[in-house]
């Protein structure tokens, strides 16, 4: 039995000096060992986010009859190919506002998925004079990647469109109480985080392919050497680890490295992360590069945020060029802040509706990258110009290996405390509370 290990770690460490660099073969060895333990592929988290609230007429869903019969509305038409994987949840409030330091949109971004109110400080102030520090704790993005992205090169990935602001309301992702992550807002800077080690020579990746093969067929032939000189159960462990061998041998087949989908994107132009012409360039860029990460497993968890609370900005390829957030508080009886609002909250549906069409295009199994994947989309208010903090804009795509999907369900002040609860589960986590404990009773009812 000795002999074994010493062979099955002398395989594990060859491979890993052989097959390419950690930046390929780690991710690759971690999903397997995830496969070992009873899940085919590695979940994947993304947390979305955008500002100031929504306009509800236009951006819930139609035509309500039941939990499975509605019709999507005229901002989340892009979406229609997704309908069956999409949760609307109405009703969803954040109780963490009701008390703690700072003004509404500083209490709501800071909250939305920490779950957590804000710390007591001058660190920032906001357009009424409230003053507040950071969230007061961790996000739930970065306690699922605590075992979720166990064994990848990048434990978790922020992305930003013109979200520059150091500040409270420019935050969504927290490694901790006071310790905000913030954005990488410049498509190059992203680029060379995650594909930086990659291989662009055509002879390179056929150098690799070849040394991968030959690492594969030594292990299987050791694995062969051995199996006739050990018990009915350490053999059964053997063909186990030898399946999942084969398995990976397949999928390295499949190109260099390692999926049909896990190939390095061009290198992408240099653009003004501070400039509102950019910005549609900026976010499809980022969520493809997403994508070719979930595809190569370099990073399972991710957030991406479109400007921040403070949304000082425009959308001049919409030709929507009023001041988001002055657009926001505006009222419903004001038409033209009204019909710019629902086209720029109509992109940003449209970029989760391309990104989750990309997902579904990279093969995983019998299935799609895009079965694996769960995305989060909140906002700090649930209208701009009430700055009201119930009935939040709550859309959950994807996550139907636990969630059941293809609903539009209502609740009454449910705390969102709960949902975050039922994302950490989603990926899990076997949690009972998150953020205030006193404001969280367990998962949110009815989605599983």
């Amino acid at each position: 039995m000795n002999r074994v290990r010493q062979n099955s770690l002398f395989s594990r460490r060859h491979f890993l000096r052989a097959a390419g660099g950690a930046a390929v073969a780690l991710p690759l060895l971690s999903s397997l060992r995830a496969a070992a333990e009873g899940e085919k592929f590695p979940k994947r988290l993304v947390l979305m986010y955008t500002p100031n609230g929504v306009i509800p007429d236009a951006w819930w869903p139609q035509n309500v009859t039941s939990q499975t019969s509605w019709d999507l509305n005229t901002i989340h038409k892009g979406l229609a190919p997704f309908k069956d994987r999409l949760l609307f949840l109405n009703g969803v409030d954040l109780v963490v506002t009701n008390a703690g330091p700072g003004g509404l949109h500083q209490k709501g971004i800071g909250g939305l998925f920490t779950g957590q109110q804000l710390q007591d400080g001058d660190l920032f102030v906001d357009g009424c004079g409230q003053r507040a520090g950071w969230a007061n704790g961790i996000s739930i993005d970065q306690e699922i990647a605590k075992t979720l992205a166990v064994g990848t090169p990048i434990k978790s990935l922020e992305l930003g469109v013109r979200a520059t602001e150091n500040d409270v309301q420019g935050r969504i992702a927290y490694a901790g109480p006071g310790a905000p992550l913030p954005p990488m807002n410049d498509p190059s800077e992203v680029f060379q985080r995650l594909f930086s080690g990659f291989g662009q020579n055509t002879d390179q990746l056929a150098e690799l392919r070849a040394r991968r093969k030959s690492v594969l067929d030594t292990v299987q032939a050791q694995f062969r050497s051995v199996s006739d000189r050990v018990s009915s159960s350490d053999r059964q462990k053997l063909e186990a680890h030898l399946t999942l061998v084969r398995d990976l041998e397949t999928r390295l087949a499949i190109s260099g490295n390692g999926s049909a989908a896990c190939v390095a994107p061009a290198v992408p132009p240099a653009l003004d992360q501070t400039s509102e012409d950019d910005m549609p360039t900026i976010g499809g860029l980022h969520l493809d590069m997403l994508a070719t990460a979930f595809a190569c497993d370099l990073t399972r968890i991710a957030s991406f945020q479109i400007s921040t609370s403070l949304n000082h900005i425009r959308y001049p390829w919409l030709n929507s060029l009023g001041e988001g957030h002055a657009l926001s508080h505006m009222g419903p009886s004001d038409n033209d802040a009204h019909s710019q609002l629902v086209t720029r909250q109509t992109w940003h549906s449209q970029l989760l509706a391309n990104f989750l069409t990309r997902l579904s295009q990279i093969p995983e199994g019998s299935g799609s990258v895009l079965d694996n994947t769960l995305v989060l989309w909140g906002n700090e208010v649930s209208e701009g110009n009430t700055h009201s903090h119930q009935s939040i804009p709550f859309l959950l795509a994807g996550g139907g290996w636990y969630f059941r999907t293809g609903r539009s369900l209502q609740y009454t002040n449910a705390p969102h405390n709960n949902l975050l609860v039922s994302v950490l589960n989603a990926m899990g986590v076997p949690a009972t509370t998150f953020g205030q404990a006193d404001l969280c009773d367990g998962p949110l009812s009815g989605l599983v």
